[in-house]
């Protein structure tokens, strides 16, 4: 999507229209958690154990700005991508132990927003909010995805989170998300459900004074039309909703920032 452009559709095709707006908005509320297990798909950076020949978690031809899926442990070009359909959004604080403490570091739990323990949190030098346990708290957005195969048209469940330098990223793909308009028969505007659209997702190269890091890439893919994948992700989204629907567990990939996903 060019950036003057305006999301509203000012001709679309009534079906479409008609299908949509049963759910207007569906898709963008807060989300609880899942019972059946969904693979994250995160980018490999350079010091990615994935990517790391003397590691014992490395997969062969496994590079840096690849994608990978924690469940299958496949790996996707990040140049090719990944075609996406939205489902649903989660916004937490999740809790991370420090690499340097005592027996590694890894996952402690996660918070709301509204919680306590992420409002009176306190930001350290670098700027990390930091527990007075000692353990890390990081703004970490995850949406809710199917994974769309191109040449078949097959797809699967996948959750992406984004932290760190790829919050601003999220920001912008839900407000392109929500920014979409259609018109209904009687010609009023309404915000069509985060499902209705794919997205095609790559990664491309970033750096500030910290570093350098492989980042995501979203492009608008277009109107889902096709009604059996529509009705796969609304049933998708229903099951995340409800907590039908369990998350796999993080696996650590090293993001840009050192802070695992």
């Amino acid at each position: 999507m060019a950036k003057n452009e305006v999301a509203v559709k000012q001709e679309n095709l009534p079906a479409l229209a008609s299908m949509y707006e049963q759910d207007v908005g569906a898709g963008f509320e807060n989300a609880d958690r899942d019972s059946y297990s969904i693979p994250f798909i995160a980018i490999l950076q350079s010091g990615s154990p994935q990517v790391k020949k003397s590691d014992g978690a490395y997969i062969k031809g496994a590079e840096e700005g690849f994608l990978f899926n924690s469940v299958s442990q496949e790996i996707v070009n990040g140049e090719t991508g990944l075609l996406v359909i939205p489902c649903y959004f989660t916004r937490r604080f999740v809790e991370w132990v420090p690499r340097e403490a005592a027996g590694g570091g890894g996952l402690a739990g996660e918070h709301l927003a509204s919680d306590p323990t992420v409002t009176n949190c306190q930001r350290d030098a670098k700027n990390q909010l930091v527990l007075a346990n000692g353990n890390n708290l990081v703004d970490t957005r995850t949406h809710y995805v199917l994974v769309v195969d191109k040449a078949t048209g097959l797809f699967t469940p996948a959750l992406i989170s984004m932290s760190s330098t790829q919050v601003k990223k999220s920001r912008q793909w839900m407000t392109r998300m929500e920014s979409i308009k259609f018109k209904n028969a009687a010609g009023q505007l309404f915000t069509p459900p985060m499902f209705s659209h794919m997205y095609h997702l790559t990664t491309v190269p970033e750096q500030n004074d910290q570093g350098s890091w492989y980042g995501w890439k979203i492009e608008t893919a277009g109107a889902v039309e096709d009604a059996a994948l529509y009705g796969a992700a609304k049933s998708f989204r229903d099951a995340v909703k409800s907590g039908e629907a369990k998350p796999a567990a993080p696996v650590e990939t090293v993001a840009e920032d050192n802070i695992p996903f």
